[in-house]
């Protein structure tokens, strides 16, 4: 009987705390979902919708609380679980964006993006270099890219290099100097065969890095 009297006890205090990180994440959720709004507009999601959707569960380790990310970039769809409803380069949008935000709150060392750009091209692939260059005034950031926007923004160039010997694979990862990283930002730019046109946009590209 004392000890269920304790475990009782113990069940009460644990649904209070749970009541009140309840309370915590729902004013969170607010600031999130106008954050994310916010990040994502200029993405090329205009007509995005961002849901933190907080609905009840069994008393657990992290509350009583089950929680999903709901999404739609589009007006006439409905919202639902990202996973769900995003396109690759929609659900690296929502990443980067996540990330981004989670850096300013926590100073993470190192933030590790492991070809967070797949699915996106061109101004977007501009706009998410531009972020990841901004998340790199507080954080190391490290970026496995094969996009020349994004190569081209990095204070620092390395190029990943795999090679078949009778062992089996082996990968070599060598800094770039200077010209090398002209020289490999227009192959990305422009494949095996290097145009005079795509040298020229890879200095024009690591101009832009410098002045930024």
């Amino acid at each position: 009987e004392l000890l269920e009297q304790e475990v009782k006890t113990k069940l009460s205090t644990c649904e209070k705390q749970a009541e009140k990180l309840t309370a915590l994440r729902r004013k969170a959720a607010k600031i999130v979902e106008e954050q994310m709004s916010s990040r994502l507009i200029p993405l090329g999601i205009p007509n995005v919708r961002f849901k933190v959707d907080l609905s009840p569960k069994p008393l657990s380790m992290d509350g009583a609380d089950k929680i999903q990310f709901l999404f739609s970039a589009n007006t006439s769809t409905a919202m639902k679980p990202v996973a769900q409803v995003a396109s690759g380069g929609e659900i690296a949008r929502v990443m980067l964006s996540l990330k981004a935000m989670v850096s300013g709150a926590v100073k993470l060392p190192t933030i590790i993006f492991d070809e967070i750009d797949t699915g996106v091209s061109g101004k977007i692939a501009q706009k998410m270099a531009l972020i990841m260059q901004e998340m790199g005034n507080n954080n190391q950031v490290i970026s496995i890219t094969h996009l020349p926007q994004i190569a081209a923004l990095g204070s620092s160039h390395y190029k990943v290099e795999k090679e078949e010997t009778a062992e089996g694979t082996r990968s070599h990862m060598r800094e770039l100097t200077q010209e090398q990283r002209v020289n490999e930002i227009a192959q990305m730019l422009s494949g095996a065969d290097i145009s005079d046109a795509a040298l020229q946009n890879a200095r024009e590209l690591l101009d832009l890095s410098k002045k930024k």
